[in-house]
């Protein structure tokens, strides 16, 4: 891959299976690290499942196509580009790209595996079998599939009794993205824990090890002098640990066992979840602000609080990530003689009167003076089908229906006044100022990459999963 400022020639627009949605480029290249590599994870994993069901195409040939990252002054960037049977004849088709069988050639010339490779797996299978708990152990060897019609040859296998069988996967070049997937779900569905353990770290760090520490939720694993050491010292395998900080470097280093890595969740074989915890904070910390807004204004303001002061740092937070609020804060007073602040203020305490309800089972309400069983609905009906809300009835109804309350949206009361608005009001649509600021309030339940995301780390919130709500609610 050429290195430089030189980016390639790449896909405009991805239409991703729901609820992802559309991602432009410019959305895909504006993310994290964290998040666009949990794409091209995802990609990769769907087209090992199911080859001819992509999991994003492209716009105009809606042939497959996948996440590549291109190194480009010591970082990477994303871009799509199309999978080999994707039309040549697309006007952003890119010139092919090599098979996985291919590259893996082209990398090795033949030499799979090297002095230094065989020496590690060696060494790392001598220091397993010291453990009394190991049953058998093996290096390069075929595993028979239990379910699997083709096993694989782990480079270490351990059976390590009560803790489980392992594959260990000893990495010194490279990995490719397609075969990180395939060998994660293949030993997934044996009920083998995979494990990929590196020499060393190298700055700038190869695309592939960072897919591998991906798909471990941003744990490195590292069997250096100091983990041989410790491993002899302790009759056992101790392998060293890198978490990710979240800044783009690792915390301190930590020996760990076996014994110490979470192998509960499927593929991954971890010993903290940093990808997982950092999304959960990314999706709280805006409204955090908003809410502890909404709480202070209540005590100032009792009467009115959405137009306490309260409200100016959560306006600013939000505004940060949308910035055209500014031009709507001040097209909407010109419109309506009143302020946008309070307005949005007022929104998002219809929002959180959703949100709420659905997490306790019982009607919470910020916004009107309804209380009790129906208050949720009642407050509904009564916003929905008011003029200053009416433009928001589709925002609110699709937020609704993401939730454990997503029952409401079947009303007859609410559904005749949804209709009515959408018949007098436009209605906001997701490139509308407010509809964004929503998004970044409420990611779990509006921004589709994040939601989608939550749903494959099984981290979704209980508010925001409609697949177990409760039927009294309302």
């Amino acid at each position: 891959m050429r290195r430089g400022t030189d980016l390639q020639r790449t896909i405009r627009i991805a239409d991703f299976e729901l609820p992802r949605g559309a991602v432009p480029i410019e959305t895909l290249m504006a993310m994290p690290r964290e998040s666009w590599e949990h794409l091209r994870t995802q990609i990769n994993i769907r087209r090992q499942e199911a080859p001819n069901t992509a999991l994003a195409r492209c716009r105009l040939c809606e042939g497959g196509v996948f996440i590549r990252a291109q190194a480009v002054d010591g970082d990477h960037v994303p871009f799509y580009a199309h999978f080999p049977d994707s039309p040549p004849t697309c006007p952003w088709y890119d010139g092919g790209t090599l098979t996985p069988d291919d590259a893996r050639a082209a990398q090795y010339q033949g030499n799979q595996e090297s002095a230094l490779h065989r020496q590690l797996c060696q060494v790392i299978e001598a220091v397993a079998k010291a453990d009394p708990r190991c049953k058998a152990s093996a290096i390069d060897t075929y595993l028979r599939p239990a379910i699997h019609t083709r096993g694989r040859f782990p480079d270490i296998f351990l059976d390590m009794g009560d803790l489980g069988r392992f594959a260990l996967e000893v990495q010194l070049s490279k990995p490719f993205a397609p075969e990180i997937a395939a060998r994660h779900l293949h030993y997934e569905r044996e009920g083998v824990r995979l494990i990929w353990i590196f020499r060393r770290l190298d700055e700038p760090l190869p695309q592939g090890f960072h897919d591998v520490i991906t798909m471990q939720r941003g744990n490195a694993f590292i069997f250096d002098d100091d983990a041989q050491a410790a491993s002899v010292a302790s009759g056992t395998l101790v392998i060293k640990c890198l978490l990710e900080d979240g800044k783009g470097s690792y915390l301190k280093p930590r020996l760990v066992g076996l014994d110490d890595l979470q192998t509960s969740s499927g593929r991954s074989a971890f010993v903290e979840d940093r990808r997982s915890e950092r999304l959960a904070t990314y999706c709280r910390e805006v409204r955090n602000r908003w809410w502890k807004a909404f709480q202070q204004a209540q005590r100032d303001k009792p009467a009115s609080p959405f137009y306490s002061e309260s409200f100016a740092p959560a306006w600013a937070s939000v505004r940060a990530h949308v910035p055209d609020l500014s031009a709507w804060r001040d097209a909407y007073w010109a419109t309506h003689a009143d302020k946008g602040q309070a307005h949005l203020a007022s929104l998002f305490a219809i929002l959180c009167s959703i949100a709420h309800s659905a997490a306790q089972d019982s009607d919470v309400v910020y916004i009107t003076r309804h209380s009790g069983d129906g208050a949720l609905l009642a407050m509904l009906n009564s916003k929905v089908g008011s003029a200053a809300f009416a433009p928001y009835a589709d925002m609110i109804l699709q937020f609704l229906g993401v939730t454990r309350a997503a029952a409401l949206g079947e009303r007859t009361s609410l559904q005749k006044i949804v209709r009515n608005a959408r018949e007098t009001h436009d209605q906001v649509t997701i490139d509308h100022p407010v509809w964004k600021a929503v998004v970044r309030l409420f990611p779990e339940a509006l921004d589709g990459v994040v939601r989608a995301e939550l749903i494959d780390l099984a981290q979704l919130p209980r508010w925001a999963d409609p697949s177990s709500g409760p039927q009294a609610l309302g």
